[in-house]
């Protein structure tokens, strides 16, 4: 019999509202599961573009307010808790930090878009949901 327990939760924030409705839920399977939660933050590169030069990939350096602020909601709830903040594409970023660090679910929040604008626009949970290869709970 394997082992079926959360113990690694990825919870990307980008301080929307339903990024920190993903907060909460994450929070509450951390404690039920007694996982801990990682706070990924991704700051969107665009490529060169006309001599102006985009930022390396990578991790950044500055910390956004809504990672402090839930890394002190996770510690109120006993939780442990890390954050990063990363640079790229989000999606891909996303994915790629799931892989590489051994999570067990990414609790991710939906921007709710309809079908149209989704596939107009894109959506970083959509791909996420597609490519990850881990559970993925979409918040709305």
């Amino acid at each position: 019999m394997t082992d079926q327990r959360i113990k690694k939760i990825l919870v990307p924030l980008d301080g929307s509202r339903n990024s920190i409705r993903g907060l909460n839920k994450a929070i509450y399977l951390a404690k039920e599961h007694e996982a801990t939660l990682t706070f990924l933050h991704v700051v969107h590169h665009l490529p060169k573009k006309e001599g102006k030069i985009a930022p390396e990939k990578g991790i950044s350096q500055d910390e956004p307010t809504f990672l402090l602020t839930a890394k002190m909601l996770a510690k109120k709830n006993g939780i442990s808790s890390s954050s990063r903040v990363l640079t790229g594409d989000p999606g891909h970023v996303l994915v790629d930090y799931s892989h590489t660090h051994n999570v067990d679910l990414i609790v991710i929040g939906s921007r709710g878009l309809g079908t149209f604008k989704k596939v107009f626009l894109g959506s970083v949970s959509s791909y996420v949901m597609q490519k990850a290869n881990t559970a993925v709970m979409v918040i709305k």
